[in-house]
């Protein structure tokens, strides 16, 4: 099976010659594998952001049930499903970027795994699921007037959907929306821990029971 996800891994980084070749699952079941992602349609989240993110959830992945919010390539969920993650709903407004998450799923041989073309907010309203880990990296808002998803994400029915002592982690740009609020977030959430690294840094959110 292994040998079998290599080679076909092999062959598909060779015919879509618009994906670059610069991400891969860092650790578990697929750790190692190359990732693609189309050129100019996302911003990754870096191999260092997400080892730190995947250190720092640890046991809370494994057998959990996964909501992978601008999903880009899928890289974060398919982290998750790699370290033992029962499921993972990838969801992106960019058919482009769904593509190549797929692509990427069906590469890395794991199973569990979902991909959707929708936008997320409208995703957010109509999905039913509960999830024990919620991921987003929106694009950053990084000047006056640009939307801030993650603050969007927090006034909508976001926390309706986290199972009981589950994340929602966020990843944004120091000084600059959501990563700028000091204070209380919108209720029912609570900012229970922020790591910064260089200009991106993760927001850890719960619903206290």
């Amino acid at each position: 099976m292994l040998t079998h996800r290599r080679r076909f891994a092999d062959v598909w980084q060779r015919v879509l010659p618009w994906g670059v070749r610069d991400m891969r699952i860092i650790a578990g079941q697929a750790g190692g594998l190359s990732l693609r992602v189309p050129r100019g349609e996302v911003r990754p989240t870096t191999d260092r952001v997400r080892e730190a993110l995947f250190s720092i959830l640890r046991a809370r992945v494994a057998g959990g049930i996964v909501l992978d919010l601008f999903c880009g390539s899928g890289a974060l969920a398919l982290e998750a499903l790699s370290r033992g993650a029962s499921r993972a709903r990838m969801v992106d407004s960019s058919c482009a970027a769904c593509r190549v998450a797929e692509e990427n799923l069906r590469a890395s041989g794991l199973s569990g795994g979902s991909v959707s073309v929708c936008d997320c907010l409208r995703f957010v309203k109509r999905d039913r699921g509960v999830y024990d880990l919620i991921l987003a990296d929106p694009p950053y808002c990084k000047a006056l007037g640009d939307r801030d998803f993650i603050s969007e994400l927090l006034m909508s029915r976001l926390h309706e959907m986290l199972a009981p002592g589950g994340f929602f982690v966020a990843e944004a740009q120091a000084g600059y929306g959501a990563a700028a609020h000091m204070g209380t977030p919108p209720l029912p959430w609570r900012l229970s821990a922020r790591r910064q690294y260089g200009k991106n840094v993760l927001l850890f959110y719960t619903v206290p029971s």
